[in-house]
């Protein structure tokens, strides 16, 4: 995906990212806040959420309160089982925003378990297809009632979601596309997800309830081999909120030939990272 997943990825999601992103999962609620020259973080937190509505806003409040959130908009970051990834190839693609949608939809309208119609659709062109014949797209489908109980939420806080993305999505902002092949692991509370790379973009992406990481990871490792005619994978990043992975890492490496190397910026937190993606941090600059 070009240089970084960064310049493609915001494309999809516009308006530019706020300085501020706030991130929900099951367990956690996590705030982080850049100046306005996106190289310096202005204030972080994670704290743990209590179940229910009012748990999560309390925990919302107080995070945005000890992270020194400023301003009137913020982006949130969604668990990854909120939205559907896809990959489409359109034969010929129409130049009207409008009509990719239409299409977008047509296309995805049996295979997702949600009403098509309305959700909301983001999607960006990855290039021509391998075999010269159409042009693949990248797809993030989102239930629009999801989106919009986040939106309530910060709006019932006098703040404007300026900016709704998936973690993984979010995370993929601060990774560097090697030129090999490669696998980029994030693992969350519920959910791992495992997003392959060939040719400097993506190529696959899988999403599976909490697991064993061997077993999340190998059928995409088959899917690699057998479905995109990949010789070997030469790269593993992961990008891991649970410090208690290292064991399940070793087992990975061992069964891979893999050494995992961490998402950078590697003197941050794990758990900061995709509200830092979101919010599209110069991360050079943090080393």
């Amino acid at each position: 995906m070009s240089k970084t997943v960064v310049d493609r990825v915001r494309e999809v999601f516009r308006p530019q990212a706020p300085l501020w992103a706030c991130e929900v999962t099951s367990k956690h609620v996590i705030v982080a806040g850049v100046n306005k020259k996106r190289n310096q973080i202005e204030g972080k937190v994670a704290t743990d959420v209590t179940p229910g509505p009012e748990g999560l806003r309390a925990g919302v409040r107080y995070a945005l309160s000890n992270a020194g959130f400023k301003g009137s908009e913020i982006g949130v970051v969604v668990p990854d089982d909120t939205a559907r990834i896809a990959f489409l190839t359109a034969e010929k693609l129409s130049r009207d925003p409008e009509e990719q949608k239409t299409f977008i939809r047509w296309k995805l309208k049996k295979t997702v378990p949600f009403d098509v119609d309305t959700a909301q659709v983001a999607f960006r062109v990855l290039g021509p297809h391998p075999t010269g014949t159409g042009v693949d797209l990248l797809v993030a489908l989102s239930p629009r009632s999801i989106v919009q109980e986040y939106e309530n939420l910060f709006d019932s806080l006098g703040i404007h979601a300026g900016m709704v993305m998936p973690s993984t999505l979010a995370a993929l902002n601060l990774f560097n596309v090697p030129s090999v092949d490669a696998l980029f692991l994030k693992i969350a509370p519920d959910c791992i997800t495992t997003t392959v790379f060939q040719n400097q973009r993506m190529a696959f992406y899988r999403r599976i309830a909490e697991t064993a990481l061997y077993d999340a990871v190998y059928p995409t490792v088959m899917y690699y081999q057998d479905k995109l005619g990949g010789k070997a994978l030469e790269q593993l990043t992961v990008c891991g909120y649970d410090t208690d992975i290292r064991s399940s890492l070793v087992e990975l490496q061992e069964r891979l030939g893999l050494s995992p190397e961490r998402l950078d910026p590697k003197n941050v937190d794990d758990i900061f990272k995709p509200v830092l993606g979101s919010v599209h941090v110069l991360w050079q600059s943090l080393i």
